[in-house]
């Protein structure tokens, strides 16, 4: 998917990395057909960027920003296979926070 590789390349351009942990929870996922729409939570408070040249996390302090929802839809391509056509992120939505 093309705005996950953009996302990559910024990091790669920056020389970071990830670390921490990340939790993802309250998935939803709903089918019609040759499409499905999977929504779950992500918990992103103690994932960090890391810089690569010194393997030190960039920590920060967290906030209700940390708690991503995620809205995706996939469709089915002609050999069968789930593919990912579209990922929409809110930060700090409140069916999240937790």
């Amino acid at each position: 998917m093309e705005a996950a590789a953009i996302w990559v390349d910024k990091f790669k351009k920056a020389n970071l990395g990830i670390t921490g942990t990340i939790r993802y929870y309250d998935r939803t996922v709903t089918l019609d057909g040759k499409a499905a729409s999977v929504l779950f939570c992500a918990d992103e408070s103690k994932g960090y960027a890391k810089d690569l040249k010194t393997n030190k996390p960039k920590v920060t302090t967290p906030s209700d920003e940390d708690f991503i929802l995620y809205n995706t839809r996939l469709e089915k391509n002609g050999n069968g296979v789930w593919q990912t056509t579209r990922i929409v992120s809110t930060a700090g939505a409140k069916q999240c926070l937790k």
